[in-house]
């Protein structure tokens, strides 16, 4: 009765899509047998729904292609949301079949039924309840609808769609391969990987053309007409129009670039090609993957503030990186004083908000500075609410159309200037004589492989990675769940990360991992590998920092300590476990981990109030203010 399901089943497969995520249950019986019996998907079992939806997650974003999640009806889908949001906010493509009663078992006290009809509201892309079909279009009303779904999850803003589908009894559908190949028709969905035409390769060192900029019709260009900031809003700043005979950015000699998360590894080169020519400091995001190394040319020895490869730092000798890039911005911004001097012209933001609260407080303090935001659709990504101009572009064609040649070294030398001074501080954390988070990080990114993949943790194990991951030093890509930065879902992202294969590791507070230990239970069926390095300070973190710090009932209401052993929820979930007593033994861990298969949970104790004097400690970061003056 059901085997209309296999058409959807088949198409899904005919546009691409290669894996699928289940959570048992009876009602959705028909689309867990159908996606297995189903030659050529990659399937997987996850028996709690929540773990399920982020491991779903994590597979698409190391896939770049929509994961289906199926569940069954009740409040099973419901588990779906708090991932359902991240999807949508982070713009990762995920295609959820929820199975549901029929309608002659709505609202009459069936067991495990819901009102599931747009359960998830404005967090999809695109919703549809999928009806029995006709027989005249039984094969190909659900193609119809696969194809809808599958575009709408790989829209210009990639994200999650919901296509809920009552079933009726029988559920077990009859599994022959002639309801997989009815109804099939020449169908293909074609996206031109502008990427490749827009390559920093095929560029000379100077692109800018003043043509190029009249005749980008197809760049969309919106000023903030409510900005009464009167300093850059002339003709010359509309690339649409044809008396311009300067480029957009030609006018301004101190360009800032913000690099944040949802950047795509692929649009990294062109974004460093362009800060290279334009001589424009590049603050990126540890998330941004901007930060790391740069293979193709050698750093400028002569240059006037060449970086100091001293300390930890030695390693970059061996490896080429781009000196455009800063990283260790939100050590030495702690200084206020430095923000009017590094005022710039004009600050283009790629991606999503930078994560320091200092970056972000810094640009709010600027008035008069040019705000372009790049984003190929008119969301804001920006919540100073400084934009002046918001280009709807992707960062390829931006970085093409508006590249200009900048012969200024200035602004540019004071970035470097700072990042030197940074690197050289918080550098020193790697000889640190006790378990600290800002040594663990130093020591991973100089062990750990090149192709190696890093789910990062909210919270404090992000802003870690902000100071401590240093630009040039490694290949390594990092992933974070920053769409709607939840603590949740950690452990199954990155063993959704984990299913292409590559080494992938998991930096993690011990919340965020208690916070989804169930995770845990589907790496043993799947054959997963995975290592946890956990920093376990026995609560939240972060706290430390903020102003409840101090306030009655802090440690009740905010601090949240658990005094678990994790040692016994490895032993739960059949996880290897070591606990360091030595910050000198990680490395030697970790070498022996990496040697290994499944996971393995490395511990390490740290004490939230001294980690906190640490912090301080190395980020404090003293410049000589007259040589940037």
């Amino acid at each position: 009765m059901n085997e209309y399901i296999a058409a959807l089943v088949d198409e899904f497969y005919q546009l691409g899509v290669r894996h699928a995520v289940f959570s048992p249950g009876s009602r959705s019986t028909t689309m867990a047998m159908l996606f297995t019996e189903y030659e050529g998907f990659e399937t997987y079992m996850n028996i709690d729904e929540r773990s399920a939806s982020f491991m779903a997650l994590g597979i698409a974003k190391a896939y770049k292609e929509p994961t289906v999640l199926v569940c069954t009806s009740g409040s099973a889908v419901a588990h779906y949301l708090p991932a359902i949001l991240e999807a949508q906010y982070s713009g990762v493509p995920l295609i959820v079949l929820s199975a549901d009663r029929p309608h002659t078992l709505l609202h009459v006290g069936a067991p495990q039924t819901v009102d599931q009809q747009k359960i998830f509201g404005t967090a999809v892309n695109y919703y549809e309840e999928l009806a029995v079909p006709q027989e005249d279009h039984y094969y190909t009303y659900p193609r119809q609808v696969a194809r809808k779904a599958y575009m709408k999850a790989m829209d210009i803003k990639k994200g999650p769609v919901h296509i809920n589908v009552p079933l009726f009894e029988p559920l077990v559908p009859e599994l022959d391969r002639k309801h997989f190949e009815a109804g099939r028709s020449p169908y293909k969905v074609f996206k031109p990987n502008y990427g490749d035409v827009f390559s920093y390769q095929n560029r000379s060192n100077n692109t800018s053309n003043p043509s190029n900029v009249s005749k980008a019709s197809n760049v969309s260009y919106t000023k903030n007409t409510t900005d009464n900031n009167t300093n850059n809003t002339n003709n010359t700043n509309n690339p649409n129009n044809s008396n311009n005979s300067n480029p957009l950015l030609a006018q301004y000699k101190k360009v800032l670039i913000l690099a944040g998360p949802q950047i795509d590894v692929n649009e990294v080169e062109s974004i460093r090609s362009f800060a290279e020519n334009l001589q424009a400091p590049i603050l990126a995001d540890p998330l941004s993957n901007v930060r790391r190394y740069h293979k193709t040319d050698a750093i400028d020895d002569n240059h006037e503030f060449a970086i100091n490869r001293s300390n930890d730092t030695n390693m970059i000798q061996k490896k080429h990186f781009s000196d455009v890039v800063i990283s260790t911005y939100d050590a030495f911004l702690a200084d206020k004083d430095l923000w009017p001097v590094l005022k710039p012209d004009c600050v283009i933001q790629f991606g999503q908000i930078v994560v320091s609260k200092r970056v972000q407080q810094m640009v709010a303090s600027w008035d008069e500075v040019e705000y372009i935001e790049v984003n190929p659709t008119m969301d804001s990504m920006n919540p100073t609410g400084k934009t002046t101009i918001h280009m709807q572009t992707s960062i390829d064609v931006f970085t093409h159309l508006y590249s200009v040649k900048n012969d200024s070294h200035v602004y540019l030398g004071k970035w470097q200037y700072l990042e030197t001074a940074g690197k050289q501080k918080l550098g020193t954390a790697i000889v640190e004589p006790s378990c600290f988070e800002g040594r663990t990080i130093r020591e991973l990114q100089q062990h750990i492989s090149d192709n190696a993949q890093v789910l990062v943790a909210n919270s404090m194990s992000i802003r870690d990675f902000d100071y401590f991951w240093f630009s040039g030093e490694s290949d390594a890509v990092l992933y974070g769940n920053r769409g709607v930065n939840g603590i949740d879902g950690t452990v199954s992202t990155a063993l959704g990360l984990a299913t292409n294969g590559l080494p992938t590791y998991l930096v993690t507070g011990d919340l965020s991992l208690f916070h989804d230990l169930n995770g845990l239970a589907v790496a043993k069926t799947h054959n997963l590998n995975l290592t946890i390095i956990l920093h376990n300070n026995d609560g939240g973190g972060i706290f430390e920092y903020l102003p409840q710090k101090g306030t009655k009932h802090f440690d009740y209401l905010f601090s949240t300590s658990q005094g678990l052993d994790y040692s016994g929820a490895a032993k739960l979930y059949g996880c290897d476990y070591t606990k360091l007593s030595r910050p000198d033994e990680f490395a030697d861990v970790l070498t022996k981990v990496n040697q290994e298969k499944g996971v393995h949970i490395i511990e390490i104790p740290t004490n939230r109030e001294y980690s906190r004097q640490l912090h301080k400690k190395y980020t404090k970061v003293s410049v000589d203010m007259e040589a940037l003056l």
